[in-house]
């Protein structure tokens, strides 16, 4: 089965993450993208943005915060991370069942990502549940979708980030929730410099999915559109109760 290879960036954040949610809704085949953002706090499906970010600081210098599909914390996109997705199909022969349980769908493609950094001389490690360090901190983070349809798989990748601000914008407040919440890890960050370039071509060398550049279908890019128009930009989705709204 022949992948497809997707370099491909919208011209927004909203955009951005309703790509990913076209591209998993359309999946067919294996399917590696990667892609950057400009700056933005990106938070996981049942977060609460208010007590992951600072809201009022993120207004004043019209930093976005946007509410993925799928779990896990919140993270910082724009320059100087690049964002790496991985689709994969469950065929009705039952191929791609090995990717049914969190835990090995993050062990699984956290693999690939260590290899084409080792590859590029980058020292790393997987660290369970779903981090990637070097030896100074956390170089990505991963979330995870999975479903009868199949598996996505995404996280950042920190290569010349402000890590200061970056830590800024995803340092949850103290205030307890109910456990239902999940909440940010507090991490030590810091920046692989890969050299990018490398980094995606080891990375498309290394995923075994046969991998090879391809476009947006005319639909994907205006269901994207569409998409978040409709619910990306939504503050009752990006700021709201995620227990509240219909389609969480």
């Amino acid at each position: 089965m022949v992948g497809r290879f997707l370099d491909v960036t919208l011209g927004d954040p909203f955009s951005n993450l309703a790509l990913e949610e076209v591209l998993f809704m359309e999946l067919r085949v294996p399917t590696l993208r990667v892609w950057s953002n400009q700056k933005s706090v990106i938070i996981g499906r049942a977060q609460l943005a208010k007590s992951e970010t600072d809201l009022a600081y993120c207004r004043r210098r019209g930093i976005p915060v946007v509410r993925r599909f799928t779990a896990g914390g919140a993270v910082y996109n724009g320059p100087g991370n690049l964002n790496w997705s991985f689709l994969f199909p469950r065929e009705e022969d039952g191929s791609g069942s090995e990717f049914g349980d969190a835990n090995r769908v993050f062990a699984s493609f956290a693999a690939l990502v260590v290899g084409a950094l080792r590859a590029c001389h980058i020292d790393c490690e997987f660290k369970a549940p779903n981090g990637i360090f070097d030896r100074h901190g956390k170089i990505s983070g991963m979330a995870a979708y999975i479903s009868r349809k199949g598996v996505l798989c995404h996280g950042t990748l920190l290569v010349d980030a402000d890590l200061e601000e970056a830590g800024s914008l995803t340092r949850p407040s103290t205030e307890a929730l109910m456990p239902r919440y999940p909440r940010s890890r507090v991490a030590t960050l810091s920046n692989c410099g890969v050299e990018t370039r490398d980094f995606v071509s080891k990375l498309t060398e290394l995923s075994g999915f046969g991998l090879e550049q391809d476009r947006l279908t005319m639909t994907e890019s205006e269901a994207a559109l569409e998409l978040a128009a409709s619910k990306y930009t939504d503050d009752a989705w990006n700021l709201g109760d995620p227990f509240s709204l219909d389609n969480l």
